[in-house]
């Protein structure tokens, strides 16, 4: 199961797209985007904690 959660310095929480596939070992932190269609793989860590991250559309 990937960790998905808040960012503990602003609280923003990641907006992930329905048909996006987010690999179990991942980790999405905070202000992050990922749109339609995109891929977040095994081992991959997007942490938006100072800024956005924006994946795909």
């Amino acid at each position: 199961m990937p960790i998905i959660m808040p960012s503990p310095r602003t609280g923003k929480v990641p907006q992930i797209h329905e048909s996006a596939y987010i690999a179990p070992t991942a980790v999405i932190i905070g202000d992050v985007t990922i749109g339609e269609g995109s891929n977040i793989w095994f081992g991959a860590v997007l942490r938006g904690d100072w800024g956005l991250i924006i994946v795909g559309r």
